[in-house]
């Protein structure tokens, strides 16, 4: 009983937290100086981390987009995707970027939906949790469109890829995931901005898929259509108690991560605003991964799923000798 009250107790205060942050924000009227982020991908980028209601206050100047599409002040949990979204790495990230420059304001844009496999990041697709209530792609887009009318799109940081890393159509994620950013930064035209991809932990990244969404990760960002940074996930990682999500300190973290990453591609931005279309960079000569052999006949199903026409730099870049011949 004494737990069940604990339990109760700390939900309680989580929620005063998180109404708290209803009042009423000021934004900068120079929309310039409002920095928007935003947060896409599945769990991971959305938050599982355990809330801590002593140090979950708000930052004079980091808003959040809500539910609504209001700014309120930002707390944990950013995301409802679910109802019991925690810490991810957005708050810190945030606070990170405010704090680089007195004079902006940073308004964070919630998008990842738990449990989405990039398939669901199609225009049109629904996410496989929540009972058909998300469209993952059309919610960031509406969502991101929303946000610009009030400010200016500084960065995306993208954390997903779990749910593919369990599926052998992992492989598809070579052509999804360029395919995906080329579209989102057309339609809220967000080209020239910086999309910071995170990795996934080091038990799936090593294995044969992870090494396929890393590869096809950083061919997307640092070059095809960056600008943008790939950043590894901390070594010494630590879970929530499912072995899955990542505790709150991890999250803060990888944060951190995230934020030298965008620092990095801005002061190169700085140097050359197209300084990551260079075609002699690591990432421009990283090639895509065939498929392994595991039998003709799925190989051929994974490639009876490639859409007929891809844009022409992923055409070469998934078949650099031509598209396989069914004989």
């Amino acid at each position: 009983m004494v737990k069940i009250m604990k339990k109760i107790i700390v939900s309680l205060v989580v929620l005063c937290t998180a109404l708290g942050g209803l009042a009423e924000v000021k934004l900068p009227k120079n929309k310039a100086k409002f920095k928007l982020v935003v947060l896409a991908g599945q769990s991971n980028m959305a938050g599982r981390g355990t809330i801590d209601p002593a140090d979950n206050k708000p930052h004079p100047r980091v808003v959040m987009l809500n539910a609504q599409g209001e700014w309120v002040p930002c707390v944990d949990p950013i995301h409802y995707d679910i109802g019991k979204s925690g810490v991810g790495p957005g708050k810190t990230f945030g606070e990170l970027l405010a704090d680089s420059d007195p004079s902006i304001t940073v308004g964070l844009i919630p998008t990842a939906v738990g449990g989405t496999p990039l398939q669901c990041w199609d225009p049109g697709a629904v996410s496989p949790k929540g009972g058909g209530k998300w469209k993952p792609y059309d919610d960031m887009v509406a969502r991101t469109k929303r946000a610009m009318k009030d400010g200016t799109l500084a960065a995306i940081l993208w954390h997903q890829g779990e749910s593919d890393c369990m599926r052998r159509g992992g492989y598809l994620y070579q052509f999804r995931f360029p395919v995906m950013v080329e579209r989102f930064r057309k339609e809220v035209g967000a080209e020239g901005v910086p999309l910071i991809c995170g990795g996934l932990c080091p038990k799936m990244e090593n294995g044969w898929f992870g090494k396929v969404l890393a590869n096809a990760k950083r061919w997307t960002c640092e070059y095809a259509y960056g600008p943008g940074k790939y950043t590894k996930c901390p070594e010494d990682v630590q879970f929530e108690k499912d072995n899955i999500h990542y505790t709150k300190a991890s999250q803060q973290e990888f944060a951190k991560r995230y934020f030298a990453a965008y620092q990095e591609v801005v002061k190169e931005l700085a140097k050359d605003k197209n300084y990551w279309k260079n075609p002699d960079s690591e990432a421009a000569k990283l090639k895509a991964i065939a498929i392994p052999d595991w039998s003709a006949k799925d190989a051929e199903r994974q490639i009876g799923l490639v859409p007929a026409t891809l844009p022409e730099p992923i055409e070469k870049w998934v078949f650099p000798k031509g598209r396989p011949i069914k004989e």
